[in-house]
Parts: structure tokens; C-alpha cells; sequence
């Protein structure tokens, strides 16, 4: 008995910050627009999943205890293809890039830097871009089009559907981006 309350302590601790976090998300000051969701729809939801997660995980070690391990399954999974197909574990071993590291590191700076200037979608479709060639994919054609449309993509379902504010840049890099929200029929 002692076993099952151990295991499922850390889920109530998890559960009873979400359910602390929940009340908070619940004072949250803002001017509702209509029947739009407001600001606290989405951490609300999320919070809501990681209560009902937890008090799931809490009620299963109370009924069943201890669980079949996954590392046995995968461990047969594992043993079942190295049979099949042999032990392809062998292969080149990874190089380590301590400067291609940096350069990531060093353009994540920049783009936090100019995303306030240029505004999200002119600092985010260059800044996608330029990370995919820093890690090697060279199809320039295919990389500017995902770049492009992930931006886009990512812009309209964070300002349409979650409601989040983004950057919209300054001068005329806001006048670009308040005519892609028009665009997208963002308000």
C-alpha cells in the first residue's frame, strides 16, 4: 500500500499545482471581445488535461498497481528486428558541430533581437529558412516555400484560433504585417 501511495504522489503534486494553477488562470483581467475565447480559454485547457491526466494516473495505481513495463516490450521490439535485420546499431558514428551549434545559437540572439523591429513574419520565414540551411538541407526552391508558408501557417493559427498577440514589427514592416493580418481576416 505504502508502494502505491509513493507512486502516486508525484501526480498529486503535479495535480494540485495544475488545480492551484487553474484558479489563477481564473482571475485573469481582460477585456472579452464578444463570443471570441479570451486569453484564459488555452492555459485553462491545458491545465484542465494535466488534472484529469494526473487524477487518471492516481485512480489506475490505486486499481492496478504495478503496470507492464514498456521497456520490455521495446526491449522484445528491439531483439525481434535485430534478428530480422541485424545489428544496424554499428553504423558511422555522429559528429559532434560545436560550430554549427554556435551559429544556431548565435541566430536564435538575433532573430529575439529584430523580431520587435521586423515584426513576427519578416523575422520568423528568414530566420526558419536560414536554420534549415545551417543544418544542411540545400534544396533552396523547397526550403523558402516551407519556410514561408510554416510562417504563415504558424502566424494565423496563433493570432486567428489561440488569439495570441504577436509583434507586429515598426514603420513600415507593421504596415506589411497589419496587411497579411488583413489578409488572413485577422482583426
Amino acid at each position: 500500500m505504502i508502494g502505491r501511495l509513493a507512486r502516486s504522489l508525484p501526480y498529486a503534486l503535479v495535480g494540485a499545482g495544475a488545480v492551484y494553477l487553474y484558479v489563477v488562470a481564473g482571475q485573469f483581467e481582460f477585456h472579452r471581445r464578444g463570443a471570441n475565447l479570451g486569453p484564459d480559454f488555452w492555459p485553462k485547457l491545458v491545465l484542465v488535461l494535466i488534472i484529469a491526466t494526473c487524477a487518471w494516473e492516481i485512480v489506475r495505481i490505486a486499481l492496478v498497481g504495478v503496470r507492464r513495463e514498456v521497456a520490455g516490450v521495446l526491449q522484445e521490439m528491439v531483439e525481434e528486428s535485430v534478428r530480422e535485420h541485424g545489428d544496424v546499431a554499428a553504423g558511422p558514428e555522429a559528429r559532434s558541430r560545436p560550430l554549427l551549434l554556435l551559429a544556431g545559437m548565435a541566430l536564435t540572439a538575433f532573430y529575439v533581437w529584430v523580431i520587435q523591429a521586423l515584426g513576427f513574419f519578416l523575422a520568423t520565414a528568414p530566420y526558419v529558412a536560414l536554420f534549415i540551411a545551417l543544418g544542411g538541407y540545400r534544396r533552396w526552391g523547397v526550403n523558402l516555400a516551407v519556410s514561408a508558408a510554416g510562417t504563415f501557417a504558424m502566424m494565423f493559427f496563433f493570432m486567428k484560433v489561440v488569439y495570441v498577440s504577436l509583434p507586429p514589427g515598426q514603420g513600415p514592416f507593421a504596415q506589411f504585417t497589419f496587411w497579411l493580418m488583413q489578409l488572413m481576416g485577422i482583426r
